[in-house]
């Protein structure tokens, strides 16, 4: 039950017997901040490229304010059950019923969001013998700080985020940390060329624009220059953009110095130890860290009208159960996003508004049923199981369209040739939904054109004489106008 705003970002020591996600100490964000921030807020610039949870959850509180927020939120109300209303057949209304202190009470409304998020239900698998194990077993959900495992064995169990992230922070304080991983992965570095936030160059228009073959021969030739997946034993089962990824730049260095080795599958437990699925063996842990991931579950709403279950749910744009008689209840964020989260979700929120206010118009049951199958068999492809898991620049782009705020390229390189290149040059941050359409915001074009400036805002503390060798930008803009209409028509037939 929240106490305050922020969600799952609100770091709280003592409270570890939640069951979905929960942020650690020392937790810093997977991507950077000019991919992060809400379209029409952005971070200070001041602030830097990737953010802790106490600026993270700082910028939630000042959002809050600067929009006014709080008096449209109840706190310590915990949502029990949602039900149509008894005249839903008429109204689409629906019944509330909630939890406030000791006193359950019921409301009705004429539309619900449903926000609960991907991760809430922790997943750990089990195996043979763990029982006898003897040792701690956590999942990284209930992980906050280091300090009860400083001079243990730990092995960490996991291919992605978290599992990377713990062991990282395990090797500096730990006696050995061993990290098991069943498929393998991609380490993404924060740090790309040029110093810059390698998920942001990742994120620029033109790059989209490109093949996805050349795209992921680019990314792996400079992921792998100085990296030997196979010698660290990270080597991947599936191909870059479709396999599991720990973006932390620090893990590579921690196998270098022996501080965490790298194992395969586990087999099965004994007393202090474990068997590996190439018949090796492990004595003398002293505890196991499961970060292995999330369950998605809506338990406040019946599977009847929502399903658990990726297989059989069809959700319109991963937000509209498409078999509701009334369009006055929409999911928000319960899909994965290979990439920042918070601006995917907020356009999806401006999506089910245009829908819920009658300016939206809704394709026929049977195209939104092909376009589920579709991407059901999309998403199947790349992530090699049934579930959800965006690219934010093609998503975004998708319910711009519908909204009414995707940028016309074409268009604004005739009317403003400099944020049209910078557009396409640069990465697609969230306020450049806000440049035109419903709810356009004033200071969306500063935004977009010094968003490579606040990147490197947050790291000069001292003034440093600009070298006489500069970049000259006139090239920059020429070589600009050289690419940009074919990549505008690739990018508007696409």
């Amino acid at each position: 039950m929240a106490q305050s705003v922020g969600g799952v970002w609100n770091y709280d020591e003592k409270s570890t017997d939640c069951t979905g996600a929960a942020v650690f100490k020392s937790l810093i964000t997977n991507n950077s901040k000019e991919l992060l921030y809400f379209s029409d807020f952005p971070f200070p610039p001041d602030w830097p490229a990737f953010l802790t949870q106490r600026e993270y959850i700082s910028y939630i509180n000042s959002y809050a304010d600067n929009f006014d927020l709080r008096q449209h939120i109840r706190l310590e109300h915990e949502v029990l059950q949602i039900v149509q209303a008894p005249d839903y057949d008429v109204t689409g209304r629906w019944r509330i019923r909630y939890k406030s202190g000791n006193t359950e009470d019921e409301q009705q409304f004429d539309h619900v969001m449903i926000c609960t998020g991907m991760f809430s239900e922790a997943y750990s698998p089990t195996y043979p013998g763990q029982d006898e194990f003897g040792g701690m077993i956590i999942h990284s959900n209930h992980y906050r700080t280091p300090g009860q495992f400083v001079d243990k064995n730990v092995l960490v169990i996991g291919d992605s985020y978290s599992a990377g992230d713990v062991a990282t922070e395990l090797g500096f304080h730990s006696k050995q940390v061993y990290l098991s991983m069943k498929k393998g992965c991609y380490v993404f570095p924060k740090r790309g060329p040029g110093g810059l936030p390698f998920d942001a160059i990742l994120a620029t228009r033109w790059r989209y624009c490109m093949p996805e073959w050349l795209i992921r021969y680019g990314t792996k030739r400079f992921m792998e220059k100085d990296v030997n997946y196979e010698a660290y034993g990270l080597q991947s089962e599936h191909k870059l953009f479709q396999s599991e990824i720990i973006a932390n730049d620090f893990i590579l260095t921690q196998i270098i110095h022996g501080r965490v080795k790298i194992r395969p599958a586990i087999r099965k437990f004994f007393h202090r130890g474990v068997e590996f699925a190439d018949g090796s063996r492990m004595d003398n842990l002293d505890a196991i860290v499961f970060g292995t991931g999330y369950r998605t579950k809506i338990p406040i709403i019946g599977d009847d009208l929502v399903s658990d279950d990726f297989k059989t749910r069809e959700i319109y744009k991963y937000i509209l159960p498409v078999r509701l008689a009334h369009p006055s209840l929409v999911l928000v964020g319960i899909m994965g996003v290979f990439g920042a989260t918070a601006p995917s979700y907020e356009m999806q929120a401006r999506w089910a508004t245009r829908l819920f206010s009658g300016n939206l118009t809704l394709p026929s049951l049977p195209k939104m049923l092909r376009e589920i199958e579709g991407m059901r068999k999309v998403m199947l492809e790349i992530n090699h199981k049934h579930t959800i898991k965006i690219t934010p620049y093609f998503y975004n782009t998708d319910l711009a369209a519908d909204i009414g705020c995707r940028p016309n390229l074409f268009r604004m390189l005739l009317s403003d040739p400099a944020l049209a290149i910078h557009m396409l040059f640069a990465p697609a941050v969230p306020a450049s939904f806000r440049l035109v359409g419903p709810n356009s915001w004033p200071g969306a074009r500063d935004a977009v054109m010094n968003c490579w400036n606040n990147y490197l805002a947050g790291t000069q503390g001292r003034p440093i004489a600009k070298s006489a060798k500069t970049t000259n930008k006139y090239l920059f803009y020429l070589m600009g106008v050289i690419v940009f209409v074919p990549a505008v028509l690739f990018y508007v037939r696409r």
